[in-house]
C-alpha cells in the first residue's frame, strides 16, 4: 500500500469522517514526528502496534561472489521496526 492509498483508507475509517486533505495533513504530521524522534536517537513505541528504533550497522568486508573481489561496506544507520505481540499474533 502506498501513501496515497493509506490516506484514502484513513479518511474513510476515521470516526470524524474527515476529508482526504485533512487526513493527508494528519499522516504527514505523524510521519514527520516519528522521523524527528528517530533523528534524535529516540525509540518510538505504539501500544499494540510496535516500536521504531535506529539500528547502527557496523562496517564489514564482503567478497563479490562473481569476481571474488573484496569490498568494504561502510557503517550506516537504518530504521528497525519490531511488531508488538498482538500484531504478531494477528499475522500468524
Amino acid at each position: 500500500m502506498d501513501k496515497k492509498s493509506f490516506i484514502n483508507l484513513y479518511s474513510k475509517l476515521s470516526e470524524k469522517k474527515m476529508y482526504k486533505q485533512e487526513a493527508s495533513k494528519d499522516v504527514e504530521v505523524l510521519l514527520e514526528t516519528i522521523t524527528e524522534l528517530l533523528e534524535k536517537g529516540e525509540t518510538v513505541k505504539f501500544l499494540n502496534v510496535g516500536s521504531f528504533s535506529i539500528l547502527e550497522r557496523k562496517p564489514r568486508v564482503i567478497s563479490n561472489p562473481a569476481t571474488r573481489e573484496r569490498m568494504e561496506i561502510y557503517p550506516k544507520k537504518t530504521v528497525k521496526f519490531i511488531p508488538s505481540k498482538k500484531v504478531q499474533e494477528k499475522l500468524k
